[in-house]
């Protein structure tokens, strides 16, 4: 490349990237992933290292972030007097590596211990202590200079204003540096509430924890529960003496301040390394969003030898998760029928890589919210992918083709070309309502084949389809009419393969009235639904006989849901199925399971991450004791299960009363 062209090259995409740098520091509405910043930020790197005499001194390659506005006079800017830094990032093992053989450069052969924690997905921001009062609050605006939101910061609970009386080894100055986020639960109430008022949601929680903390209204900001995670200092004088960062960590916490739990002292690289591929593991259990690891060296007399680069410390690194969000474009727009056959748009797009996978679909859910996101084909679209959650459009980020209509509600199926309503029930849902769409047939079989129903091993996608293309069964109960003869006419069937799909279909005779439920696909009634009411009325006669008084009583199942499972009953045609389940042999009983039953009628609810047992089986080991398991907390709960960095539900139990034990508590009460 010529100077000329990489000139150009620099000045473009210096430009692109302040621009960015605007959208998501003082707009936040960003219109690009983090990911996808980082490629240009990096590109931008790779320019300069090219040609070092065409790196401009305010590059934003050697700048924090973005610079506080000159014109904003809403707050009033203020200097650290230690600068903010940010860090290098790391996106796999081998570059987490090959940043611990550079730190072994200078350190030779010296042992070398690590503190790990979570990189919260939040605003970074710096509080100012002098003799133990809070003086100052900032954000971090460009490292050097930031913006001065102490009244914002003081609504947050545990940020103490005044460090309480007793409290020994108080510093005489003491700036401290944390992540300000928003936990998930209050992200998705607020973007609730902005969509019903008509007002643009937030992109996710991260951007909601920043456009809070530039509210000029203090009981608007206290509003939005910020909380807080401190990590790091910029000064620390008197008090206790501290040489590390786990030392400095367990200090904080003894003053009042909210550390996080999962930090964790490391012996080696390997046990970072462990650290990173566990936690990219829990990442959706957490009750708040994080992005990745920090990897720090514990010794400040090591990190001292290490050194600065004009941006980053060399001492420590970020190992980012896939990222969760990309952004890209909507190439048509297509509905899909479902098994109880609701219409749902999804977009089809332009392949992207998303948390760590390539995506080329994602659900806009219902067409109430294509209507609120206003998306045409041709628009740039955030989309979100969350663990292995289907992935969802966030927002129009850019609009394609401005002068396009928006995609409406089609009139007619796309499968059968039958007539589509509105249901009163469900307000945003619309329904083909012709019972015999063919898709909504096959939906239903796989789903009453799946392994979380009746697991059918066998009858996959492929088996239905060809099951229903001859016309071999015509509702859920003709699954088990099926002969050898039929079976054996399916492609790729020979005998042994026939007869263990009919044995499979056999042997799922047996399924409890719970996994049967579930496959049934009663509206609303979702898998944890199914086994409250089939524990509750043990067997599908006593189950179809309920009232709406007796259903709606239930823990985990609201009106909307006994109003399902009551119309479902009254209809002719499901008591018919019913009945010729019945003369197919299934058993459609819940068997009572209960080991010593010292646990019945107990309440348990469960909240954060278990170390030790997987959340399922420790419900499970309740359950067959005669226990129950609740969704939320109430008054009437008897046990709360706390993991680790428990939720709203730990301090909801805390307000009522209600007993927390934790992991090994609940393991000796179960005996497990």
């Amino acid at each position: 490349m010529s100077k000329d062209q990489a000139r150009k090259d620099i000045q473009r995409l210096t430009a692109e990237i302040r621009r960015h740098n605007d959208l998501y520091y003082n707009q936040q509405q960003p219109s690009i992933s983090d990911a996808e910043y980082d490629r240009l930020l990096e590109k931008l790197r790779q320019l300069e290292d090219e040609h070092p005499d065409l790196r401009a001194v305010d590059s934003p390659t050697q700048k924090v972030g973005a610079r506080v506005k000159d014109g904003r006079k809403a707050f009033r800017t203020v200097r650290h007097d230690v600068k903010m830094l940010s860090l290098d990032n790391t996106y796999s093992m081998e570059e987490v590596r090959a940043w611990y053989k550079r730190i072994r450069k200078t350190l030779g052969d010296r042992g070398v211990e690590f503190v790990v924690e979570l990189k919260i997905d939040g605003v970074s921001a710096a509080f100012r202590y002098e003799r133990g009062k809070f003086m100052l609050g900032a954000t971090r605006g460009d490292g050097e200079s930031g913006e001065d939101i102490t009244e914002n910061l003081m609504t947050i609970p545990e940020i103490p204003v005044e460090m309480k009386a007793g409290v020994k080894d108080v510093p005489d100055l003491l700036d401290v540096r944390g992540e300000v986020y928003i936990p998930r639960e209050r992200f998705d109430a607020l973007n609730k509430s902005r969509l019903e008022k008509g007002e643009e949601p937030f992109a996710n929680p991260r951007n909601a924890a920043s456009g809070s903390l530039k509210l000029l209204d203090r009981d608007a900001v206290s509003k939005r529960a910020l909380k807080v995670f401190i990590h790091s200092f910029g000064a620390l004088q008197g008090g206790r003496a501290v040489h590390d960062q786990g030392q400095f960590l367990s200090y904080m916490k003894d003053l009042g301040f909210p550390v996080n739990s999962s930090a964790r002292l490391c012996k080696s690289i390997e046990e970072v390394i462990a650290f990173c591929e566990e936690h990219q593991l829990k990442r959706e259990n957490l009750a708040y969003d994080v992005d990745g690891v920090v990897i720090k060296v514990n010794s400040f007399s090591q990190q001292e030898e290490l050194g600065l680069t004009q941006k980053s410390p060399r001492w420590a690194v970020a190992y980012k998760f896939p990222a969760q969000q990309a952004t890209t474009e909507v190439v048509r727009i297509d509905v899909q029928v479902g098994r109880t056959g609701v219409l749902t748009p999804v977009a089809k797009l332009q392949p992207v890589e998303c948390g760590g996978v390539t995506i080329s679909s994602a659900t806009l859910h219902n067409f109430d919210q294509v209507k609120k996101l206003g998306i045409r084909v041709g628009d740039r679209v955030l989309i979100e992918r969350a663990g292995d959650v289907i992935p969802k459009v966030v927002k129009v980020v850019e609009s394609g083709n401005p002068s396009s209509t928006v995609f409406s509600v089609p009139q007619r199926c796309p499968e059968c070309g039958g007539k589509v309503m509105r249901e009163n029930l469900e307000l945003v849902a619309y329904r083909c309502i012709n019972p015999s769409c063919p898709k909504q047939l096959e939906q239903g079989v796989l789903h009453f084949a799946s392994r979380l129903a009746m697991d059918i091993e066998g009858m996959g996608e492929a088996v239905v389809r060809q099951i229903l293309a001859k016309g071999m069964i015509k509702d859920l109960a003709d699954i088990y009419s099926l002969k050898k003869k039929d079976v054996l006419g399916l492609e790729l069937f020979k005998d042994k393969k026939t007869d263990n799909l009919l044995l499979a279909i056999e042997n799922s005779k047996s399924r409890p009235l719970s996994k049967f439920l579930f496959g049934l696909g009663v509206a609303h009634i979702g898998e944890k639904a199914s086994l409250s009411l089939a524990q509750r009325f043990k067997n599908i006669d006593r189950l179809m006989d309920s009232s709406l008084d007796e259903l709606i009583v239930i823990d985990d199942v609201g009106h909307v849901m006994a109003h399902s499972v009551n119309e479902f009953f009254k209809q002719r045609s499901a008591r018919l199925l019913i009945e010729k389940f019945r003369r197919a042999g299934l058993s459609m009983v819940e068997p009572i399971e209960i080991v010593g039953g010292e646990l019945q009628g107990k309440k348990f609810v469960f909240t954060g991450v278990l170390s030790g047992i997987p959340r399922k089986q420790a419900e499970a080991l309740v359950m067959r004791k005669g226990g129950e398991i609740m969704s939320s907390v109430s008054k009437n709960t008897d046990f709360v299960v706390a993991g680790e960095n428990p939720g709203s539900k730990h301090e909801q139990a805390r307000a009522l009363g209600i007993m927390i034990i934790n992991e090994q508590e609940f393991r000796e009460m179960v005996h497990d």
